[in-house]
Order: structure tokens, then sequence, then C-alpha cells
């Protein structure tokens, strides 16, 4: 039987008692420390006598250090007795300081009990990816474009062609609005490099053509306030119309690309390889995405509320280091069509949901004995090394905090690629 009680969201509590005994020895321990620390006049350090010790720190702040000590290694005995995993610092309430025995009532969060349902059941049919001719082309074309492997043609614009622009956006006085106009600027139609509305006049227009005042709304989430779910007039000009050429792309600009000699025709194979490379890491991960998804209806666990808060805090966080919120809060929210109470209500639950999905998945990793080979194993030595230099914590915990972070995201990758290609 437990000698402590049970509370909501894996928090517990129990209450201590220690006796005076315990606290003057706690307290002597307390005196003889300091005797080797401090400095008193007339002794050598660590020869002085208690009396003078006691005179110089004072009887009270010795009794405060006592007593918390004594607490202390009640605590950390009691834990170790229940082998219970605490995650965060307790609650503590000492009934009166004064009295002896003391009376001292404990709350802590624990790490909670989880249970994983049958996981085995869950079947999830991997994707099957495909690169078709016309993915290589679009990407050949992205990248003649931006080296502007392109010949100037006559007719009207259209998209995937790389034009040269100019545009200004105009007030009630036609006079040209700070931050809305550009001249000779290039850009290639169909991409949503432009606004919509500015992007859609442009379209149809040969050289040399002008329009005036063309009705150009800014989205409701611009970042820019200013501009923010208004209709500003444009007047626009397109100088240039140019055709995307990948055919004409020559053996020097291919080695450029690619920083070795070869032709198109190789070029194309490399693209193949590349999209379909980048397919299969979007194709894994939507069907890991889905794995878990199931998992996470299976898992059940009561989690310690400063863990959601956590989340909720941290997810947050990066919320409000948006250009958006920062330049506007109370504008940000109007847009987001939801308060800031209610969008912390949705991130608590995804954040439940993610941990409930992790706690699964390290229990099931445990269960089915994951483990890493030698080259998975220095994966996880360089993504632990490559933290710790981002965050610039170079102790030793620090680096066996994030090796062990690092080896568990490993093996959890390894199960679920197991569990979904089988």
């Amino acid at each position: 039987m437990s000698n402590y009680k049970t509370l909501p969201n894996s928090k517990i509590s129990f209450d201590l008692t220690i006796d005076k005994a315990t606290l003057d020895k706690s307290q002597a321990a307390i005196i003889k420390r300091y005797q080797s620390e401090v400095s008193i006049k007339g002794f050598r350090k660590g020869h002085a006598p208690e009396s003078a010790v006691i005179a110089t720190i004072g009887q009270e702040r010795l009794a405060y250090d006592a007593l918390n000590q004594a607490v202390d290694k009640a605590y950390a005995k009691f834990l170790q007795q229940e082998k219970l995993q605490v995650v965060n610092q307790p609650e503590v309430d000492i009934k009166d300081p004064t009295k002896t025995p003391l009376e001292v009532k404990f709350e802590v969060e624990i790490f909670p009990e989880v249970k994983v349902g049958d996981y085995k059941k869950i079947k999830i049919k991997p994707s099957k990816v495909t690169v078709e001719d016309q993915e290589i082309e679009d990407a050949l074309k992205t990248v003649c474009a931006q080296m502007e492997v392109a010949k100037e043609v006559k007719r009207a614009a259209k998209d995937g062609d790389l034009v040269e622009v100019d545009f200004a956006g105009k007030d009630e006085k036609g006079e040209i609005i700070p931050n809305t106009h550009g001249e000779k600027t290039k850009f290639r139609m169909g991409m949503g490099h432009f606004l919509p509305d500015l992007e859609a006049a442009f379209k149809g227009m040969k050289a040399g053509e002008e329009k005036k005042a063309v009705k150009v709304k800014f989205p409701k989430d611009y970042h820019s306030a200013d501009f923010a779910g208004k209709t500003v007039p444009f007047d626009i000009k397109l100088h240039t119309v140019n055709e995307i050429d990948p055919e004409a792309l020559t053996e020097e600009q291919i080695e450029q690309i690619t920083g070795k000699k070869q032709d198109l025709k190789a070029l194309k194979v490399q693209m193949k390889d590349t999209i379909e490379a980048n397919k299969k890491k979007a194709a894994e991960k939507e069907d890991m995405d889905a794995y878990t998804k199931e998992l996470g209806k299976l898992v059940k666990a009561e989690l310690p509320a400063s863990w959601v808060e956590r989340e909720v805090g941290s997810r947050l966080q990066r919320v409000q280091q948006s250009p958006q919120y920062q330049q506007d809060p109370a504008a940000f929210w109007q847009t987001m069509g939801k308060t800031e109470a209610a969008f912390k209500k949705e991130l608590a639950s995804e954040g439940e949901r993610d941990l409930l999905i992790f706690l699964g998945l390290s229990e099931i990793v445990k269960t089915e004995n994951i483990e890493l080979d030698k080259d998975e194993m220095a994966q996880a030595h360089h993504l632990a090394h490559q933290h710790l230099q981002d965050s610039e914590d170079h102790h030793s915990h620090a680096h066996q905090a994030e090796m062990e972070k690092a080896t568990l995201n490993l093996k959890i990758d390894k199960f679920l690629r197991t569990a979904i290609m089988g």
C-alpha cells in the first residue's frame, strides 16, 4: 500500500514527520560545514569553535538551513523508498516551523503511469511515390528562372513567364504610397510571388503596356497593419516577357547548378532523384503522422499539469514571435478570428495529444527493445553535439541529456519505419 495520496493530473500528496533529534543532527552538520567555509578573526579556517561559528552566522540562519536540509533529506528518502520519479519541484507546507516534531506536507507531480493499447493492430499502408515528367520540367524551369535562362517573346504574358515590371500604389492625391512601388522588378508569374490582384493584372499584358488604377486588395493577415484588408489602386507597366527555356541551359550553367560537368539529360536524372527523395521523405512523414494519430487513441495517461502548461507556453511564444503579432497583437487576434484564451485552449488540446503520443512511443520502444546500430549511434552523437552548439550549454549533464533525447527520438523513428514498412 502506498504511503501517499493520489491526486488528479499525476500529482501526489504525503505527510512526513521530522523529530527534534533529526533537526539537531542536521544543525550539527550545518555548523560543521560553516566551520570549514567561513573565516573568523582569531582562528585558523576550519578550527573555530561552534560558539564562534554560531555567533558569526546567526542562530536564525543556522536553524533555517538545518530545517531545509532535514526536510530535503526526508523528502529524498521518501521518494527513494516509494520509487517515485518526480517531474518538478514539490510544494512544501510546514505546519509550524517552531514546533517539533515538524509536520511537513508535500504535493508534487510524478511521472505518469502510461498504458498503451494494442498498437500492433495499427496498420498503415505505405504511400507510393512516383515522379512525373512534368514535375522534372517544372523543377528545371524554376532553376532556369533563378538563373534567368529565358528568351524574350512578343506575346502576352502568361503563367510561368519571367517578366520585368514597374508598379506603384497610389493614395487619394495620386502620390506614391511608401513601400508599395518597384521599378524593373523581375518575377515569375503564377508562382504566388506577388499579391493575387496585382499578378492577375499583369497576365495578358504585352511588353510596353501600362494600366492605371488597378484595384489591389491586400489580405487581412498581411504582415503590415497599414495595408491589411485594404484595397489600393496601383499603376503598373510591363517591360518584357521572357519564356523559360530549359533547353537553352549550357554545360557551364549546369556545372554551376550541380558542381560537376554533365549534360541536360544527366541533369534531368539528378533532378528526378532529388524530387523522388524529397517526396519519399514527405510521404514517410505523412505515414508516420497517420500512425501516431491512431496510436494517440490508444494511449492513456494522466498528464502533469506543468507539462501541458509548458507545451502551451512554448507554442504560444512561437506565435508571439511572428511579425504580425508583434506589430499589433489586437489586430492579430482579430485576424485569427479567436481570442487568446480560446487559442490557448486549442494549444492545450494539441499539447496533450502530442505528449500522449510521445509517452506511448517511449513505452513501445522499451517494450520492443529497439536498439540503435553503430551508424545510428553516431548520428545521435552528432545531433546531440549540434544541439549543444546551438544552445551554448557545454556541461556534461547537458550533453548526457541531449544524447538521451537524440537516442530516444532515433529509436522512435526506427520503430515507426518498421511498423509502417513491415
